[in-house]
């Protein structure tokens, strides 16, 4: 329960049963994404977690979440661990008002050296597929960073073909922004195929069955190169290090500037400087 002025705070959360339990995560659910302005897929991932912790308990204290959590560093990554600490803070602290919640730090990862992801595997990879949605979406993926919702989620206007920039609008909560990004000519002659063999009538670019990514997943058998779309965003990072394109202007190809330093190259003059840069590291997927 939320304390009240001049008692207390409180301590334990009480639950009759089940459905108390899962009529207050729908009443949170609305909470997250109206008051916190979490995005659906951040609000999902919480509901998850809380739904695995809190179901059958009648009673939740400070102790309980500890020994949960120490459990689960046990038996999990700590970014896993962490993503449980922040679905807590948010539902026992922000909506129930559970002022103990700010006690919990976040469990620091280990620096994880990650494996060079070739160049020509990438190739092999993309030249594997056999539907051309999917080999758009891939190159789209490997020449602009975009993650995979973003370039699902595109709409026609959120691409400048003269320029070949990119500025997604699909992020209308906090954990996550868009940047402004681009693509190189290898996506753009796919984009154009695509285009003429899928005639799209309304605004959004694709519209992704489920062949798509059964051709996905056989295009990773065949040459037995098993990337996934974080992959490709991971290749767009190494090959623009690579190219010695600063740290600060790969952040904002990948959505992970401040907003405010995102505002600044919104405008015409600044995307006209982010294409010069972008284009020093040349980056090619198929050649």
């Amino acid at each position: 329960m939320v304390s009240r002025a001049g008692f207390e705070p409180a301590t334990t959360l009480s639950f009759s049963d089940n459905k108390q339990i899962l009529k207050d995560l729908e009443d949170f659910r609305l909470f997250a994404k109206a008051k916190l302005n979490f995005s659906q897929g951040t609000v999902c991932h919480y509901m998850g977690k809380l739904r695995t912790f809190l179901l059958n308990r009648k009673t939740v204290t400070d102790k309980d979440i500890q020994s949960y959590i120490e459990k689960k560093k046990r038996e999990c990554c700590l970014d896993y661990v962490s993503n449980i600490i922040s679905a807590f803070k948010a539902y026992f602290r922000d909506y129930k008002g559970l002022s103990f919640m700010n006690g919990y730090k976040h469990p620091s990862s280990p620096l994880k050296m990650k494996e060079e992801i070739e160049p020509e595997k990438v190739k092999t990879f993309i030249e594997a597929i056999d539907n051309l949605a999917a080999e758009t979406v891939a190159l789209l993926l490997a020449t602009s960073s975009l993650r995979k919702n973003e370039v699902l989620s595109l709409k026609k206007e959120d691409m400048d073909r003269s320029v070949r920039s990119i500025i997604p609008f699909c992020h209308p909560g906090e954990t996550k922004h868009s940047g402004i990004s681009f693509y190189n000519e290898e996506a753009e002659s796919c984009l154009t195929k695509y285009e003429r063999a899928y005639e799209r009538k309304g605004d959004k670019l694709f519209v992704m069955g489920h062949e798509t990514f059964r051709a996905w997943n056989k295009a990773r058998e065949k040459p037995g190169i098993y990337l996934k779309t974080k992959d490709l965003r991971d290749f767009f990072s190494q090959e623009l290090g690579r190219a010695l394109i600063p740290d600060r202007y790969i952040d904002i190809f990948q959505g992970r500037a401040p907003k405010n330093v995102l505002a600044k190259h919104y405008t015409p003059q600044g995307i006209r400087m982010l294409r010069e840069i972008y284009d020093k590291a040349n980056l090619k997927v198929l050649c």
